[in-house]
Protein backbone atom coordinates (compact mmCIF):
# COMPACT_ATOMS: atom_id res chain seq x y z
CA UNK A 1 0.00 0.00 0.00
CA UNK A 2 1.14 3.71 -0.83
CA UNK A 3 0.67 6.57 1.58
CA UNK A 4 -0.88 9.74 -0.26
CA UNK A 5 -0.09 12.40 1.49
CA UNK A 6 -3.09 14.99 1.04
CA UNK A 7 -3.14 18.59 1.37
CA UNK A 8 -5.97 20.17 3.52
CA UNK A 9 -6.90 23.67 2.87
CA UNK A 10 -7.33 26.15 5.92
CA UNK A 11 -10.50 27.25 7.07
CA UNK A 12 -11.91 30.14 6.23
CA UNK A 13 -10.65 32.95 8.92
CA UNK A 14 -7.45 31.14 9.35
CA UNK A 15 -5.51 32.07 6.12
CA UNK A 16 -2.45 33.46 6.73
CA UNK A 17 -1.85 36.88 5.23
CA UNK A 18 0.92 38.58 5.76
CA UNK A 19 1.75 41.87 4.65
CA UNK A 20 5.12 43.72 5.27
CA UNK A 21 5.01 47.47 6.34
CA UNK A 22 6.64 49.60 3.53
CA UNK A 23 9.14 51.71 6.01
CA UNK A 24 8.76 49.36 9.15
CA UNK A 25 9.28 51.30 12.06
CA UNK A 26 7.46 54.31 13.82
CA UNK A 27 6.21 57.43 12.32
CA UNK A 28 7.13 61.30 13.54
CA UNK A 29 3.52 61.52 14.97
CA UNK A 30 3.84 58.52 16.83
CA UNK A 31 7.04 59.12 18.62
CA UNK A 32 5.50 62.41 19.36
CA UNK A 33 2.64 61.27 20.63
CA UNK A 34 4.56 58.94 22.71
CA UNK A 35 7.31 61.78 23.89
CA UNK A 36 4.07 63.82 25.48
CA UNK A 37 2.57 61.20 27.17
CA UNK A 38 5.34 60.39 29.03
CA UNK A 39 6.37 63.68 29.60
CA UNK A 40 2.60 64.30 31.47
CA UNK A 41 3.19 60.95 33.37
CA UNK A 42 6.69 61.53 34.46
CA UNK A 43 5.15 65.42 35.57
CA UNK A 44 2.62 64.15 37.76
CA UNK A 45 4.62 61.10 39.48
CA UNK A 46 7.46 63.11 40.22
CA UNK A 47 6.07 66.58 42.33
CA UNK A 48 4.73 63.50 44.48
CA UNK A 49 7.87 61.56 44.46
CA UNK A 50 9.85 64.76 45.89
CA UNK A 51 9.90 64.15 49.51
CA UNK A 52 8.86 60.36 50.02
CA UNK A 53 11.62 59.28 52.14
CA UNK A 54 11.29 61.90 54.05
CA UNK A 55 7.94 61.29 54.77
CA UNK A 56 8.61 57.45 55.25
CA UNK A 57 11.39 58.66 57.71
CA UNK A 58 8.40 60.90 59.51
CA UNK A 59 6.34 58.34 59.63
CA UNK A 60 8.08 55.38 60.44
CA UNK A 61 9.60 57.15 63.45
CA UNK A 62 6.13 58.12 64.40
CA UNK A 63 5.59 54.22 64.71
CA UNK A 64 8.04 53.38 66.46
CA UNK A 65 7.47 55.59 68.94
CA UNK A 66 3.72 54.61 69.32
CA UNK A 67 4.59 51.28 69.23
CA UNK A 68 7.09 51.71 71.83
CA UNK A 69 4.46 53.35 73.76
CA UNK A 70 2.33 49.83 73.35
CA UNK A 71 4.62 47.76 73.69
CA UNK A 72 5.95 49.09 77.29
CA UNK A 73 2.13 49.43 78.25
CA UNK A 74 1.51 45.62 77.54
CA UNK A 75 4.93 44.31 78.74
CA UNK A 76 4.03 46.18 82.11
CA UNK A 77 0.84 44.23 82.23
CA UNK A 78 2.17 41.34 81.61
CA UNK A 79 4.51 41.17 84.08
CA UNK A 80 2.33 43.18 86.93
CA UNK A 81 5.63 45.71 87.26
CA UNK A 82 5.30 49.39 87.05
CA UNK A 83 8.02 50.93 84.72
CA UNK A 84 8.72 54.20 82.92
CA UNK A 85 10.86 55.48 79.93
CA UNK A 86 11.73 59.45 78.73
CA UNK A 87 11.20 60.80 75.62
CA UNK A 88 14.39 61.93 74.02
CA UNK A 89 15.53 63.68 69.98
CA UNK A 90 16.03 60.24 69.51
CA UNK A 91 12.94 58.33 70.75
CA UNK A 92 12.28 56.31 74.23
CA UNK A 93 14.88 56.41 76.82
CA UNK A 94 15.59 55.63 80.19
CA UNK A 95 13.74 56.99 82.69
CA UNK A 96 15.12 60.46 83.39
CA UNK A 97 13.21 61.77 86.99
CA UNK A 98 11.16 58.35 87.69
CA UNK A 99 12.10 55.91 90.31
CA UNK A 100 10.30 53.26 88.61
CA UNK A 101 12.39 50.77 86.32
CA UNK A 102 13.02 51.14 82.72
CA UNK A 103 10.29 49.58 80.69
CA UNK A 104 11.34 46.53 78.89
CA UNK A 105 12.37 47.11 74.89
CA UNK A 106 12.55 50.22 74.64
CA UNK A 107 15.80 50.16 73.50
CA UNK A 108 14.97 48.59 70.11
CA UNK A 109 12.32 51.63 69.37
CA UNK A 110 14.24 54.60 68.48
CA UNK A 111 13.77 56.80 65.50
CA UNK A 112 16.75 58.59 64.39
CA UNK A 113 17.14 59.53 60.89
CA UNK A 114 18.20 62.20 58.92
CA UNK A 115 16.44 65.49 59.49
CA UNK A 116 14.24 63.92 61.81
CA UNK A 117 12.75 66.12 65.09
CA UNK A 118 11.13 64.44 68.00
CA UNK A 119 9.48 66.90 70.19
CA UNK A 120 6.88 67.03 73.31
CA UNK A 121 5.47 68.66 75.55
CA UNK A 122 5.55 66.54 78.33
CA UNK A 123 7.85 67.43 81.49
CA UNK A 124 7.72 64.65 82.67
CA UNK A 125 8.92 60.75 81.97
CA UNK A 126 6.23 58.99 81.10
CA UNK A 127 5.07 56.18 83.72
CA UNK A 128 3.03 52.81 83.50
CA UNK A 129 1.34 51.18 85.96
CA UNK A 130 1.31 47.40 86.86
CA UNK A 131 -2.01 46.99 85.07
CA UNK A 132 -0.94 49.03 82.37
CA UNK A 133 -2.69 52.27 82.67
CA UNK A 134 -0.52 55.38 82.60
CA UNK A 135 0.47 57.18 85.70
CA UNK A 136 2.79 59.83 84.65
CA UNK A 137 2.19 62.98 82.19
CA UNK A 138 -0.16 63.13 79.60
CA UNK A 139 0.97 65.03 76.19
CA UNK A 140 1.52 65.35 72.48
CA UNK A 141 4.42 63.78 70.41
CA UNK A 142 5.42 65.55 67.56
CA UNK A 143 7.28 64.15 65.01
CA UNK A 144 8.25 66.52 61.73
CA UNK A 145 11.06 66.33 59.22
CA UNK A 146 13.34 69.28 57.90
CA UNK A 147 12.08 68.75 54.50
CA UNK A 148 8.56 68.64 55.14
CA UNK A 149 6.00 71.12 56.49
CA UNK A 150 3.74 69.17 57.87
CA UNK A 151 4.28 67.86 61.46
CA UNK A 152 2.57 64.66 62.56
CA UNK A 153 1.53 63.51 66.26
CA UNK A 154 -0.24 61.71 68.60
CA UNK A 155 -1.48 62.34 72.01
CA UNK A 156 -1.11 60.55 75.51
CA UNK A 157 -3.98 61.09 77.77
CA UNK A 158 -3.91 60.04 81.80
CA UNK A 159 -4.41 57.38 82.34
CA UNK A 160 -5.31 54.74 79.09
CA UNK A 161 -2.89 56.02 76.82
CA UNK A 162 -2.48 57.61 73.14
CA UNK A 163 -6.14 58.25 72.61
CA UNK A 164 -5.93 60.11 69.48
CA UNK A 165 -3.19 60.34 66.65
CA UNK A 166 -2.89 63.12 63.45
CA UNK A 167 -1.33 66.17 62.26
CA UNK A 168 0.16 69.17 64.43
CA UNK A 169 -1.47 72.34 63.17
CA UNK A 170 -1.49 75.28 65.31
CA UNK A 171 -0.54 73.74 68.76
CA UNK A 172 -2.79 70.97 68.27
CA UNK A 173 -2.98 67.48 67.26
CA UNK A 174 -5.46 67.47 64.74
CA UNK A 175 -7.74 64.15 62.96
CA UNK A 176 -6.62 64.57 59.18
CA UNK A 177 -4.64 67.48 57.27
CA UNK A 178 -3.05 67.52 53.54
CA UNK A 179 0.25 65.60 54.08
CA UNK A 180 3.06 67.92 52.21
Amino acid sequence: MEARFVNKPWLPGFQRKTRVRQGAGFSLVELLVTAVLLSLLAGLVLPRGHNWLARQRRDGALQSLFHGLEVSRSGAAAQGKACAMALTASGWAEPLTSASPTCSGIRDLTATAPGLRITTNMTQDVEIGPTGLFSGTAGTVVVGHKDLTVEHCFVIALPLGTVRTGVYDNGKCVKHGKDT
